[in-house]
């Protein structure tokens, strides 16, 4: 693990990281975000949502990172985009679940944008969706719960975090991460640096380097603010 001086990358998830309890993106985060760029350390964006809404989002607020999108399944760096997993058994499980539960199964509005992974809205019990989707031996359902997603194994943020560190060439102990959810584990196993903020469950925290007091957007502050003090001392030395 690298001291936080020698950090050069930080990917961030956003939401329950970045945003406040409702899912409203807090500008105060935004401001961080452009000062941790202005500092020397480059922000990365990393969703479960579709690579079109996660892009706008990072080009906007000025984070010149990476872009992870669909939980690891897409990777955009500058116009470039990676994409794993293969996307026909997701798409053939949904059809499945279509014709089993009818107008019961709501699609995610992104899903025309998605390129692997599927979302739908949580509006029957997972395990109904599990009996369909188990029968696959490539791929899982996640709940981000915001909506149950048809997924492939064996792909999550930390095998992007991986991805991005071949990209960048840089050693995965000059990268940290900054996540609020179950999701956010492999991202932070992956990473030289792991924080979770005080949202998080108990499984994320005990994987932590640094736990944040702050809940939500505070704690992604709180330790931006760590970050950039532990970087401008690194830059008088």
């Amino acid at each position: 693990m690298k001291r936080l001086s020698e950090i050069q990358v930080l990917v961030v998830d956003i939401d329950g990281t970045i945003t406040d309890e409702k899912g409203f993106l807090d500008v105060r985060a935004v401001e961080k975000i452009r000062e941790l760029e202005r500092t020397g350390v480059m922000v990365s964006l990393a969703s479960g949502n579709a690579l079109p809404v996660t892009k706008a989002l990072s080009t906007y607020i000025g984070a010149t990172g990476p872009v992870i999108a669909e939980s690891g399944c897409v990777v955009e760096i500058l116009g470039n985009i990676r994409i794993y997993g293969d996307p026909r058994h997701p798409r053939e499980a949904l059809t499945r679940l279509k014709a089993l539960y009818g107008n019961r199964i709501r699609e995610s509005w992104s899903n025309p944008y998605r390129h692997v992974d599927i979302a739908i809205k949580p509006t029957l019990p997972k395990d109904y969706v599990e009996k369909i989707v188990d029968e696959y031996e490539d791929l899982m359902v996640i709940d981000s719960k915001f909506a149950y997603h048809i997924h492939p194994k064996d792909i999550d943020k930390g095998f992007a975090l991986l991805v991005v560190s071949e990209l960048l060439n840089l050693p995965t102990g000059y990268i940290a991460a900054i996540g609020d959810s179950e999701l956010d584990i492999p991202l932070l196993e992956k990473a030289g640096y792991g924080v979770a903020v005080d949202n998080s469950p108990r499984e994320l925290k005990e994987i932590a380097d640094y736990v944040t007091e702050g809940r939500y957007a505070d704690g992604f502050i709180e330790f931006a603010e760590v970050l950039i003090k532990e970087k401008k001392k690194g830059l008088k030395k």
